[in-house]
């Protein structure tokens, strides 16, 4: 496929491991603080403080945020929620941006397996996409920029276009204003 589309049925996947002692200083040093910046209220009630369950839970968020393709910082922590089911199995249940995100790429589950032992803990996730290209924007995209970067997205989005249609003339007409250039540095200069 040259078009940028996914084809139906494409599948993302991410996987995280850490070290439980990394888990066990954030508990150590930041208590509670760290826990309720990380998990959502059910996963507090499951993790109990225990660093090696906390550190599975950390290392399974990672890995869904990477199935999204946005990592946590493009979502939040608690955007991701790893439940327990009855039987063991822990499951994934999205909220807030990691939803849309999920929506918009058409993804109805994401499945994750958690291991831990006393040193280390490794989670894996996968997910299923049903539409978008190969890359898309984060739905809240245009929420999160500038008036600088919404003038550079717009440039890039006037960019594909113009090269799907074959306009090679167009691309040159296309060329940064000069608000969008830097400004000149006096020689010998340091940057900042």
């Amino acid at each position: 496929m040259t078009d940028g589309s996914v084809p139906p049925g494409t599948t993302e996947l991410g996987i995280d491991i850490i070290k439980v002692d990394r888990i066990r200083a954030s508990l150590e040093r930041f208590g509670d603080r760290f826990s309720r910046r990380v998990l959502t209220e059910a996963e507090r009630r499951y993790v109990r403080g225990r660093p090696e369950t906390m550190a599975g839970r950390w290392a399974a968020k990672e890995a869904v945020s990477k199935v999204l393709g946005l990592g946590v910082r493009g979502i939040g922590w608690r955007d991701i929620e790893i439940e327990r089911l009855p039987t063991g199995q822990p499951s994934v249940r999205l909220h807030g941006r990691a939803e849309a995100r999920a929506g918009q790429l058409g993804m109805d589950r994401i499945a994750v397996s958690i291991t831990h032992e006393s040193d280390y803990a490794v989670a894996i996730a996968f997910g299923i996409r049903t539409t978008g290209g190969r890359y898309l924007f984060p739905p809240d995209i245009e929420d999160r920029l500038d008036e600088r970067e919404r003038r550079i997205l717009a440039r890039i989005e006037r960019l594909r276009e113009t090269a799907e249609a074959g306009g090679a003339a167009a691309l040159a007409s296309d060329a940064p204003d000069a608000q969008d250039a830097p400004e000149p540095r006096a020689a010998g200069s340091a940057r900042a």
